[in-house]
């Protein structure tokens, strides 16, 4: 389990996580929602460590991450998958899947295999392995950059918005790609997303931001069934 205790961080002097608390359970999907400036963004920056902990606490299962470098993070578990230039565009589909096992490559025989492992997880990958990434339509490259953050089998999933940009059709896509990973992989999911509606169906919690503060941390039916609360956001 991911657990933030009381996390501050920000930019500057300024802070823009002023105190988060919540847990992320095994096995399940973590929706976070939040208006623009809420702290969405700045608060995966922190989960991985390229925003550091000014002061409070993110342990995963007891292990304390806010002291550690990136780079740690990444071995002890915790991977995400950026809204923002997810992907190296100039390299083709097989490169971004090997950069993106970077703290295995000590492990040949482990690396490869993982990468054929995800191929076979996402085969529209698989055909265009020796295309260049930014030839790729808008779902393909958020397919990748998600794959990428597969390959090191992280324990936690973070992903930055990942339907931002797509169509309905391939939106529906990526969410029930998103869902078949926590079911088939057991994987822990930070899902943090705009997409309120067609996401609270199959979180399994529900986490809103305002200003830096959690606002509510419970039930995706609760919000579904009280719209007051969905307004908040």
């Amino acid at each position: 389990m991911l657990e933030l205790n009381e996390l501050v961080s920000g930019y500057g002097r300024d802070p823009i996580l002023r105190g988060v608390t919540f847990a992320v359970p095994d096995a399940a999907i973590t929706a976070v929602f939040g208006h623009n400036g809420a702290g969405k963004s700045s608060l995966v920056r922190a989960l991985v460590g390229i925003l550091p902990a000014w002061s409070g606490s993110l342990k995963l299962d007891g292990i304390e991450l806010s002291n550690q470098p990136s780079r740690r993070r990444v071995e002890l578990g915790v991977v995400a998958s950026f809204q923002d230039q997810p992907v190296f565009p100039t390299l083709t589909v097989l490169q971004n899947l090997y950069l993106g096992g970077h703290v295995r490559w000590n492990d040949k025989a482990w690396l490869e295999a993982r990468v054929d492992h995800i191929m076979t997880m996402f085969p529209r990958l698989s055909e265009r392995a020796d295309q260049l990434a930014y030839t790729l339509s808008g779902g393909e490259r958020r397919m990748l950059s998600i794959a990428m953050a597969l390959i090191s089998d992280p324990k936690v999933l973070i992903l930055d918005e990942p339907s931002t940009g797509l169509s309905p059709g391939v939106t529906d896509f990526m969410f029930k790609t998103i869902q078949d990973i926590r079911d088939a992989f057991g994987k822990s999911i930070i899902l943090i997303e705009q997409n309120v509606q067609n996401v609270l169906p199959f979180a399994d919690k529900a986490v809103v931001l305002k200003t830096g503060l959690v606002s509510f941390d419970g039930s995706p039916r609760t919000l579904q069934e009280d719209p007051d609360l969905v307004m908040m956001f």
